[in-house]
């Protein structure tokens, strides 16, 4: 599996304690994913990162790979 495949994969697992799937986008390129928001997405700016929380796995999913090709999912630096 891709480090893509096991990143969307980590993204995809996991739910905050109220049941959204949350994907990280870097704030500076958030303009480029913002056509691809689900309807009824939440928003949330945390520092130079915003964080789209949608309830919905497929929306996520498409989300997270729209953001992965744009250059705009904010990872951790390792």
């Amino acid at each position: 599996m891709s480090d893509l495949g096991f990143i969307l994969r980590d993204i995809l697992e996991r739910r905050d304690p109220h049941g959204y799937y949350v994907i990280p986008v870097d704030a500076d390129k958030f303009p480029l994913v913002r056509r691809y928001l689900p309807q009824g997405s939440k928003l949330l700016q945390a520092g130079d990162i915003v964080l789209v929380k949608t309830r919905s796995r497929s929306h996520a999913e498409r989300l997270a790979r729209a953001a992965s090709r744009l250059g705009a999912l904010a990872l951790e630096e390792l």
